[in-house]
């Protein structure tokens, strides 16, 4: 009976000990993804590119809604001596200005977002592939995007920023 139960302890032992070496061969990267899109040069170039691209719409749309509150403004001062057609027309008038800007700030909020969402999923697949090749070259066994907490040692972030230069 001793036997089989210093048996079961050498057993139970070789398998705790087999598991730890196991575990401290697992290695594991980790990517902050935010920081990524925040540092790196090809985030910078695309944000950039993305905003001088939309920067004369904005420009325009901005234009617009000034000169709209200034109609606006020019009708509340001009209200209490115009007629009942007078006021109806002018109404009319703003309202259909109104309802075109706001039809064109959505479209132009919709092709931002558009085009934001295409460059994003293009750094992201370049990252992807860049995450792959470290990974299978120095040896990762698991590569994720969140943590609490990351030792610097299994941050793979700052060698992505470094690859997408």
């Amino acid at each position: 009976m001793k036997k089989v139960s210093l048996m079961i302890a050498t057993l139970c032992a070789g398998l705790s000990i087999s598991s730890m070496a196991s575990a401290q061969q697992f290695k594991v990267g980790v990517v902050n993804v935010d920081r990524l899109l925040a540092e790196s040069n090809q985030a910078k170039s695309a944000r950039s590119q993305l905003e001088s691209q939309f920067k004369s719409r904005d420009a325009s749309l901005s234009s617009k809604a000034a000169s709209i509150r200034s109609k606006n403004e020019q009708y509340e001062k001009d209200y209490p001596t115009l007629t009942d057609a007078q006021r109806e027309g002018r109404e009319k008038a703003l309202k259909q200005e109104i309802d075109g800007f706001e039809t064109e700030r959505a479209k132009f909020e919709s092709d931002y977002a558009t085009a934001q969402n295409n460059m994003m999923q293009t750094l992201l697949g370049k990252a992807d592939a860049l995450v792959k090749s470290i990974a299978q070259k120095e040896g990762y066994d698991l590569v994720v995007t969140e943590a609490a907490y990351v030792k610097a040692e299994y941050d793979l972030t700052p060698k992505l920023i470094e690859g997408l230069k």
